[in-house]
């Protein structure tokens, strides 16, 4: 009976702290949302001045990096300390993402923002958890702030609280950290909230009724997604590595990278600009899509991130999935409105490796009347993307790919959790 009231109090102070991270993280965020709102609209007015100040974005982050030790201060240093194998991100992080991420968008530079918001929380999260005395509170917290960021700049409660349980180790739920982390992701919703942040949502019309030939084409679909996921990935591994053993002088790297991305913004006159939700913009709008809009964003933001700017994936992966969406809907006989919600969630999915984090987030931003489909598309994309992310993840057995065995010739699949 001791044994059980230990426990129960053990939960119940991770659930207060989950709480505190929460709502700290929440307000810190929602800050950073408002102020990336701003900067983004300033982006878009000023548009054909501000794109030629983006070497001046990439000079400054290469001297405050300079200046300042970055190490921890990436998606590699969080994943490490939300696995226990790091210290907690240092507390500059957050500076680091305020100063980079808001200068990236001010000048229209092709990132996201989820890198940021999850970094922050991170931050905030683990340095509370560093000054508590509780058995794992560093690292659990550290997760439970991952999942508060998420949800505070998305909005979307109920997908952040999968992605930071998920993207942590391939294939596995970190179920010691669901206490803190569910209840700082609601807490960061209402702190974010009040702060002045929404969510961007889209009504679906009325959906198809669900049978065996829509089954086969929805699956199809999300296999597609899964490759441009695939894509994304290799992309983004490749760019990093093309800049680094380039230009091995950061200065040069961020001022050549800048002048060639900005000429090259310009010359698409913005439409890939920004976070993407121009491009998501259009689709519902009904304006045209091109074929090649998902791959020439994939690529502007792979170039941008690999060149050493501050930003994230995630906002960039909705837009490529949306228009890649919105590009197969005729030849697969899908509605528009149902393959932009499909390539939405399941290219992010792919591109992360994550599959309930997906399926949760199109059900928010989209309504969960599409959840069905959803789950077939995103579980399509989950196969389909090989165990690739963009992010650097601990490895874990996967059971779609054959392996050679000496034992057998045909290895039975494995649990994915």
């Amino acid at each position: 009976m001791r044994e059980v009231f230990r426990v129960l109090l053990y939960y119940l102070a991770l659930a207060a702290l989950g709480v505190a991270v929460g709502l700290a993280a929440g307000a810190v965020c929602g800050v950073f949302g408002a102020g990336l709102n701003a900067v983004t609209s300033l982006a878009e007015k000023n548009f054909r001045l501000n794109v030629w100040l983006l070497p001046l974005a990439g000079l400054l982050t290469a001297a405050v990096f300079r200046l300042w030790d970055k190490r921890g201060c990436d998606m590699a240093g969080v994943f490490r300390a939300a696995r226990g194998e790091a210290a907690p991100v240092p507390l500059r992080a957050a500076a680091f993402q305020f100063a980079g991420t808001w200068s990236a968008h001010l000048f229209a530079a092709s990132v996201g923002r989820e890198g940021a918001a999850i970094q922050i929380g991170a931050a905030v999260g683990g340095n509370i958890g560093r000054n508590v005395p509780l058995s794992g509170a560093g690292r659990l917290l550290t997760v439970a702030g991952m999942a508060a960021g998420f949800s505070a700049l998305f909005m979307t409660p109920f997908a952040a609280f999968f992605f930071a349980l998920e993207v942590t180790v391939v294939g596995k739920l970190d179920l010691k950290a669901m206490i803190p982390s569910l209840f700082s992701v609601f807490a960061a919703y209402f702190a974010a909230g009040c702060a002045g942040l929404s969510a961007h949502t889209f009504v679906l019309p009325e959906l198809p009724s669900f049978n065996w030939l829509l089954l086969f084409k929805i699956f199809a679909l999300g296999a597609i997604f899964g490759l441009a996921g695939l894509f994304f990935s290799a992309m983004s591994k490749l760019m990093r590595r093309f800049f680094t053993a380039s230009v091995k002088n950061p200065f040069v790297r961020a001022l050549a990278a800048g002048v060639m991305l900005a000429c090259l913004l310009y010359l698409t006159g913005g439409r890939y600009a920004g976070l993407g939700t121009s491009l998501i913009e259009t689709v519902f709008s009904g304006e045209k899509v091109y074929v090649f809009d998902w791959a020439v964003k994939i690529l502007f933001t792979a170039a941008t991130l690999g060149a050493g700017f501050i930003g994230g994936e995630v906002t960039t992966m909705f837009a490529a999935g949306a228009v890649l969406g919105a590009a197969l809907a005729v030849p697969f006989g899908i509605p528009v409105e149902l393959a932009v919600c499909l390539g939405y969630a399941s290219l992010f999915g792919a591109a992360t490796n994550t599959l309930i984090a997906p399926i949760l987030l199109g059900g928010e931003i989209f309504g969960f009347s599409a959840a069905p489909y959803l789950f077939v598309s995103c579980t399509a994309a989950y196969i389909f993307n090989f165990g690739r992310s963009v992010y650097v993840q601990k490895p874990s057995p996967r059971a779609f790919m054959p392996r050679r065995t000496k034992k057998s010739a045909f290895p039975l699949p494995e649990r994915l959790y």
